[in-house]
């Protein structure tokens, strides 16, 4: 990377070309798990995905909310019930330009 950079211009480039958020959500352990048990089974209800798995089902379902609020799930409500899938396209997106920019950033090394 260019030497004219501080350490903190780095960080925050980084940062931005990467999007740690995104990956530090997707990457924590539970949330992981989610998100391929997700990827095999489909659009399930809280209480659906809450029973294969060994937290309770409001730890479930924050790590829920926070996948959705940054994309890697979607939802949608039908009655009483909350849906939720993988969003593949947004995950896949993520992984491409996070590769693409690494690469970039390599380059500039």
């Amino acid at each position: 990377m260019n030497t004219e950079y501080t350490f903190e211009q780095t960080r925050e480039y980084v940062k931005k070309s990467l999007d740690i958020d995104f990956f530090n959500v997707v990457c924590d352990p539970v949330r992981s798990q989610l998100l391929v048990f997700l990827a095999f089974r489909g659009e399930m209800t809280i209480g659906k995905i809450a029973e294969n798995f060994p937290q309770n089902r409001s730890v479930i379902s924050r790590h829920l909310d926070l996948m959705n609020r940054l994309g890697a799930i979607t939802r949608r409500k039908l009655g009483r019930e909350v849906y939720y899938k993988i969003n593949q396209e947004k995950i896949v997106d993520k992984f491409d330009t996070a590769s693409t920019n690494i690469k970039k950033l390599f380059e500039q090394a």
